[in-house]
């Protein structure tokens, strides 16, 4: 089911350059795993931030492209922005 509306969380960057959706975001929007989103992650700390694609693990977690890591200079630990795009938003565009 595609998202209606963008939406926008803080979450942490975990081992393995993952990040965790919200169960909340994920029963709101009715997301399924090996689904593909457009992702923005930004840094407070580097003033910047990218946008990619991402497929969704069973575990309701995605993965940061290591070029973006290096980008950014991420560490695991490092708090992050991350807006999950709708598919209205991308048809806009």
């Amino acid at each position: 089911m595609p998202m209606l509306r963008d939406e926008k969380f803080l979450a942490r960057l975990q081992r393995g350059n993952r990040i965790q959706v919200p169960v909340l975001i994920m029963w709101k929007h009715k997301l399924n795993a090996r689904e593909v989103l457009k992702v923005r992650v930004w840094s407070s700390e580097a003033h910047t931030g990218e946008s990619f694609y991402v497929r969704l693990s069973k575990d309701g977690r995605f993965r940061v492209p290591k070029i973006v890591v290096e980008e950014l200079e991420l560490e695991p630990g490092t708090v992050l922005g991350c807006t999950l795009y709708s598919e209205t938003a991308e048809e806009e565009e």
